[in-house]
């Protein structure tokens, strides 16, 4: 898996979540990070549609609770 990668997603997690990218690992989900809300959720799916010029159907959109997920989605999709 591309460091690159892993870099671009935390960056924008970061950024739409409020959090220190360097907070952001295998165990941040919606769970335990406070900014993460469903506002901020459609927030973020948004802006990795826009990062990656990719786009998730709603099933993938409610699948993407943690940063695994979000990093497994993302890969799959390019």
């Amino acid at each position: 898996m591309s460091q690159n990668l892993e870099q671009s997603i935390k960056r924008v997690m970061a950024d739409i979540l409020n959090i220190p990218e360097d907070s952001i690992d295998e165990d941040t989900s919606s769970d335990n990070t406070e900014g993460w809300d469903s506002g901020n959720h459609i927030q973020l799916v948004i802006a990795l549609e826009g990062e990656f010029s990719v786009s998730f159907d709603v099933d993938e959109l409610e699948a993407m609770q943690s940063y695994p997920d979000i990093l497994e989605m993302v890969q799959a999709k390019l």
